[in-house]
């Protein structure tokens, strides 16, 4: 269990010193759907989103890899019978 804990220290650390480096420009998709007049009509939305500052973006992909790490712990657990 001490390595699991050390990984997603590890995961947190990257994603702080990365995150400010992530560029705010539309990817691919986005941008020719911008330049042909496209608009986006999600199916679904998703209950929370990155926040507009550094910190508030931090702690919505702690929640992020927590929550998925959890789901995927839980979901072993349940396969190995226990």
């Amino acid at each position: 269990m001490k390595a699991v804990i050390k990984g997603l220290l590890v995961i947190a650390v990257i994603l702080a010193l990365v995150l400010p480096l992530a560029s705010s420009n539309p990817d691919g998709l986005e941008a020719t759907m911008e330049k042909v007049g496209l608009e986006e009509k999600p199916v679904y939305h998703a209950p929370l989103n990155y926040g507009e500052t550094w910190g508030q973006s931090v702690a919505m992909g702690l929640l992020g890899i927590t929550l998925a790490f959890a789901t995927c712990y839980g979901l072993v657990k349940l396969a190995k019978g226990g």
